[in-house]
């Protein structure tokens, strides 16, 4: 279990790290479509329950700021190609 904000946070940077890894085909096609929530809600709800499960009793805002900074990061680069 990690136990402090900054393994909170690096553990978030790598899980969402991995979220776009294997899953960026869905999230390009779903930052264009706008459904993004939609056709990834089992990888969501995975990679949120597996932050939860390892640092109980923390707020999951950490993940939640690091998966939408890197959403818009994506985005943007998205409406520049």
């Amino acid at each position: 279990m990690v136990d402090n904000t900054d393994k909170a946070q690096r553990l978030a940077r790598t899980i969402v790290a991995d979220f776009f890894l294997y899953n960026q085909d869905k999230i390009d096609s779903g930052l264009k479509k706008d459904n993004l929530f939609e056709i990834l809600k089992g990888e969501i709800e995975d990679s949120v329950n597996f932050f939860k499960e390892s640092v109980k009793g923390r707020n999951l805002t950490v993940f939640w700021d690091v998966l939408f900074n890197r959403l818009m990061q994506r985005e943007a680069k998205l409406l520049e190609g």
